[in-house]
């Protein structure tokens, strides 16, 4: 479990890293007149990184949770890792139940990750029917709550931690 913790907490640093470049980078974009293409592009490249890194530390927290229900085999989500443990943990019907709940931080979180992958193939089937069309800027990751998110997530993983040691 301690392989686990750690590369959990690894990821939520490497997200907390993320967030304070994004944010100095917005404040120094605030403060100019106009914003080139590149720093536009550079924001959107570190809120798709602090996304990516958000959904890392998460699928590595279901894999400290595996570990405490003493599964090992491969999962790649929380409703296989319920199909296959024995006896789910107070922890993982929690997660269950926010992932279910379309409001929730973390369905959303989960919702913005996926959209965000699946940009990729949007824009190429885009690009090869209409060569003539060039994509001027992508406002899709603009409102992500990105640090509500980090701070969610946090706050749960040390919550259902603290909550262990207590029991």
């Amino acid at each position: 479990m301690a392989q686990w913790l750690a590369h959990s907490n690894q990821k939520l640093y490497q997200a907390r890293l993320l967030l304070e470049t994004l944010d100095q980078l917005n404040e120094d974009a605030s403060g100019q007149a106009s914003v080139n293409h590149s720093s536009t592009a550079l924001i959107e490249a570190l809120q798709e990184s602090v996304l990516f890194q958000l959904i890392l530390a998460y699928q590595s927290y279901l894999h400290e949770l595996a570990e405490i229900a003493q599964y090992r085999e491969e999962f790649h989500s929380l409703s296989q890792l319920l199909d296959n443990v024995a006896v789910a943990t107070g922890e993982m019907t929690e997660l269950k139940q926010l992932e279910y709940d379309n409001f929730s931080w973390l369905s959303q979180l989960q919702s913005a990750f996926q959209q965000c992958s699946q940009k990729e193939v949007v824009m190429t089937s885009k690009t090869q029917s209409s060569p003539q069309m060039i994509q001027l800027s992508d406002t899709t990751a603009h409102a992500l709550p990105l640090q509500d998110w980090y701070l969610a997530l946090t706050g749960m993983i040390e919550l259902q931690r603290n909550n262990r040691q207590e029991s």
